[in-house]
């Protein structure tokens, strides 16, 4: 029968030995005979004895988890990105903890450096964060020597330091801009997030660019990065403000949600009365009425591309343990691998919501 909460001590009594040997028995280790090895290991699992991995890997030096620093995990683009985090985690018998700093998109800088220091107290081999974090987080990170690999987001305006993947925002805001353009729309809405998530700056200029060269006139409103608190923006903007959109650009999956239920509130077709675009693809898109015409992000790819980067620096610094920053145990001269700054193109779904009349594939 297996107990829960079996502990070395308990299976050390029953073989009348030390917890010093069984602990050497379980961990493969030198100094007990072959015999007692398998023993230990024979009691060990009728108990259903679980070893502490993380214990004994910080004693080790060793880290066997790295933790996920998600902003707003109502958004499906984290299913893709966590499903190709865990493609390569699981090769490698990695565990990823995920902890989200902005519950349903309300961001706080109070709650992530609160949230930070839970996730440092856990001791992980490494940080994925979704968000840019605050200048004094990313100090933090520094002080703690921490892999860090940025997705989404890159770290504010001093990144040269920090490793990150990401999205081809300025390349996705021109397809989606120039698309808008062949259909010779001249009022542009673009509803986005809040600055924090600093993706925002390199849709909204590359949007911003995009209107100019077509002559199209272009506002930006500014939500939180949720389906509430974007229909209540949208309301109050159509409710009183005198810009009337041809069409409305959704910043994000959330956002695009709160667009259409203010929009079916109000009787609004798409896209007779008006148009409707988004940024992040997601996988039920197809099944919508109309199709939206979206940006697809391989967050898939971008979550796969981050994982190996992360498990990279992570074994670059296991490699340094015990010797100076500047060579090996044995002190010879080792490579360091620097930061890596990269970036997924992103591909454009054209579908009916834009007005085109039948779905065309990829741009």
């Amino acid at each position: 029968m297996k107990h829960t909460g079996v502990t070395l001590k308990d299976i050390a009594d029953e073989l009348n030995l030390s917890v010093y040997a069984v602990s050497r028995a379980i961990n493969d280790l030198s100094g007990v005979s072959k015999t007692t090895r398998a023993a230990v290991l024979k009691v060990a699992e009728d108990k259903g004895y679980i070893p502490n991995i993380n214990a004994r890997d910080l004693r080790k030096g060793l880290h066997h988890s790295v933790s996920l620093l998600t902003a707003g995990m109502s958004n499906p683009y984290y299913l893709d990105l966590i499903s190709g985090i865990e493609s390569i985690f699981q090769i490698r018998g990695e565990n990823l903890l995920i902890s989200d700093i902005a519950i349903d998109g309300h961001y706080s800088e109070s709650a992530e450096s609160l949230l930070l220091q839970h996730v440092l107290e856990t001791r992980p081999g490494g940080i994925i964060s979704t968000l840019g974090l605050s200048d004094s987080s990313r100090q933090r990170l520094r002080e703690w020597k921490m892999p860090v690999v940025f997705v989404d987001s890159t770290p504010g305006s001093t990144h040269e330091d920090f490793s990150y993947v990401t999205t081809d925002n300025k390349d996705a805001s021109n397809k989606l801009g120039n698309h808008l353009a062949g259909h010779h729309f001249k009022r542009w809405l673009l509803v986005i997030y809040p600055s924090v998530w600093n993706s925002r700056y390199i849709r909204e200029s590359g949007l911003r660019q995009a209107a100019a060269r077509c002559g199209a006139a272009i506002r930006v409103l500014e939500c939180g990065n949720d389906q509430f608190s974007t229909r209540k923006a949208l309301d109050g903007f159509l409710d009183h403000d005198k810009f009337q959109p041809d069409v409305i650009i959704a910043g994000n999956n959330p956002i695009l949600l709160g667009i259409m239920t203010a929009l079916q509130a109000r009787a609004i077709e798409v896209p007779d009365d008006l148009a409707l675009v988004a940024f992040d693809d997601f996988i039920w898109s197809d099944l919508l009425k109309p199709r939206i015409t979206l940006v697809a992000e391989d967050s898939y790819g971008i979550g796969a591309k981050a994982a190996e980067h992360i498990l990279a620096l992570i074994d670059q610094k296991q490699d340094r343990k015990g010797g100076d920053d500047d060579s090996k145990p044995d002190g010879k001269p080792q490579m360091t691998m620097g930061p890596i700054h990269q970036t997924i193109e992103a591909s454009l779904k054209i579908r009916e919501s834009c007005g085109c009349r039948y779905p065309t594939g990829a741009a």
